[in-house]
């Protein structure tokens, strides 16, 4: 598959999907600060009923772009510990879940490893689905996830999700919670 661009001065450039992996390969390995983290920040509806998102920039390089973000989603109905946190490259390209879902590994091979589904908390990890990813007018799919198994507070789990994508430390004075519930029964 071939994704073609004109350049400046009209040059036609050709990105490869092998071109396209490799840059987000090199997003993902990037040092990334997170952007906006010290001052109060708004949640947005999320993509169902249910759900609130909030959106920061990521800081690469001394450069700000809306396709580099830290998305979290939170789910201010649920009487348990819910919530996603994405990594974002235009789409996402990893993402921890911590809910209660099953998800099927629909295309894992044996070699990968993982379970055919898993329940609970998971983590689509940017490693195990690059091979999905078919180029730059289609999101990359998030196929395979392995289980998470680290129960702790919203906190720290945002800081072990932040040290894996290479995302720098959260300063201790950031203001990154969790929406508080909405309702009371």
């Amino acid at each position: 598959m071939r994704c073609t661009t004109l350049g400046r001065d009209g040059d036609r450039n050709v990105a490869t999907t092998a071109n396209l992996i490799a840059a987000v390969d090199g997003f993902v390995a990037a040092k990334k600060t997170v952007y906006g983290i010290e001052k109060p920040f708004q949640w947005a509806r999320g993509y169902s009923q249910y759900e609130v998102v909030v959106k920061f920039p990521l800081e690469i390089n001394g450069e700000l772009s809306s396709a580099a973000r830290l998305e979290i989603v939170g789910f201010p109905q649920a009487t348990d510990l819910k919530f996603r946190l994405c990594l974002c490259f235009s789409a996402a390209v990893a993402r921890l879940d911590y809910t209660d879902e099953t998800h099927a590994n629909t295309r894992c091979l044996a070699e990968d490893g993982l379970p055919a589904s898993v329940t609970g908390p998971h983590y689509h990890s940017w490693v195990l689905n690059r091979q999905f990813f078919k180029g730059a007018a289609i999101a990359p799919k998030l196929h395979n996830a392995k289980p998470f198994d680290m129960t702790a507070r919203f906190d720290s789990i945002l800081r072990w999700f932040c040290a894996d994508t290479n995302i720098e430390p959260l300063p201790a004075g950031h203001v990154i919670a969790l929406p508080s519930r909405d309702r009371l029964l």
